[in-house]
């Protein structure tokens, strides 16, 4: 039985209700819930009646770039360096930060 379905449920009182609803995880929960997020948790109850599947490694994995980072992570440094230099230029030079 689907987490709707036990809320919809004719014999589902308000008290019951409000059990399912106020507590952190749904009735269900995987065993090693830190690798998963609440929502994912709760969504699974909710739709199958059933704990979230553990994720396997994804099919559509991103491809290191030259240097061996992850395309995000180069671009978080690139964010990065733009705002620092952006503060450098609204700021002026900080002396705690150092230039290669």
């Amino acid at each position: 039985m689907t987490g709707f379905e036990i809320i919809r449920a004719p014999g589902t009182t308000a008290e019951q209700i409000a059990d399912i609803v106020s507590e952190h995880c749904p009735p269900i929960a995987p065993e090693h819930c830190d690798k998963l997020s609440c929502r994912e948790c709760w969504l699974a109850w909710l739709a199958t009646g059933e704990p979230p599947k553990e994720k396997g490694p994804s099919d559509k994995q991103t491809a290191p770039d030259e240097e061996g980072l992850h395309p995000n992570l180069v671009e978080h440094f690139r964010k990065r360096q733009q705002v620092e230099m952006e503060m450098e230029h609204i700021l002026g030079p900080s002396p705690f930060l150092t230039k290669d």
